[in-house]
Formats: structure tokens, sequence, C-alpha cells
């Protein structure tokens, strides 16, 4: 990228969702992982989870989950909610990774193009303004 040219509006907002996405993905993959790990808690007998519940100002209690067997969970529509087993939970969850991880994919090519215009474009400027080519004179 050259830094003397400020990024096209569609590739900057390309770039950001893309981001975005990743972002989600890897919150994804973290709450996939705590719920293995809350699966196999409940499969050795263990029902209950203790955990911090944030108050606000870095203020916290301990707080004690007594039914772990079903969560509340976001279906990705603003203010809708639904309580499934953890198990579907679980599904629930691989499956919008995996839908994250298309849209990702997805991206990737627009993005390479666009950057690769973009190049282009950078180069026959500073050839036509006679300009030196950044990435030659960065130590």
């Amino acid at each position: 990228m050259d830094p003397t040219l400020p990024l096209p509006t569609e590739l900057r907002t390309l770039l950001a969702q893309h981001t975005t996405l990743r972002q989600s993905i890897a919150q994804h993959q973290d709450l996939l992982t705590r719920l293995a790990s809350l699966l196999e808690a409940r499969s050795q007998g263990h029902g209950k989870m203790e955990l911090p519940v944030e108050l606000g100002m870095g203020y916290s209690v301990e707080g004690v989950v007594e039914d772990t067997s079903k969560m509340i969970t976001s279906l990705g529509v603003q203010d809708l909610w639904v309580e499934l087993e953890l198990e579907k939970a679980r599904e629930f969850a691989e499956k919008k990774l995996r839908i994250l991880e298309k849209r990702v994919a997805g991206l990737e090519e627009p993005i390479k193009k666009l950057k690769e215009e973009y190049a282009l474009v950078a180069k026959t400027l500073r050839d036509a303004l006679q300009l030196p080519d950044p990435s030659e004179t960065a130590p």
C-alpha cells in the first residue's frame, strides 16, 4: 500500500468488514471452546457454575448459575433471543462460525482485486508525477 495515497472508500469498507468478521470469528471460536468446557464439566456431574458478575465501575460479585443445561443466545437479529440446550447452542454457534468464515472468504477476492487496482493506480500516478516509490525509499 502506498502511504502517500488514501485508500479508496470501497477498499476501506471491505477491509473494515473483513476485520469485523475476523473479530466475530475469534469470539465464536472462544465461545465454542467455553461451551466444550461447560459440556465436559456437565458430563462429569458439575451442573453449577460460579462466575464473576460485572456490576460496573470495576466492581463485580461472585455469581452462581444453578442450571447450566441451557443458555440464552442471540439469533443475530436485533432483540431476538432464544433459550437453547447447550448441545443445540454449540451446534448453532458452529453454524454461525461456518457462515462467518464463508463471508470472510467471499471478501478475500474483492479485497485482493481492489488492492491490485490501487497498486496500479498508485504506480501510474507516481510515474506520471515522477515521485519516488515509497517501498524503495523505506529503510
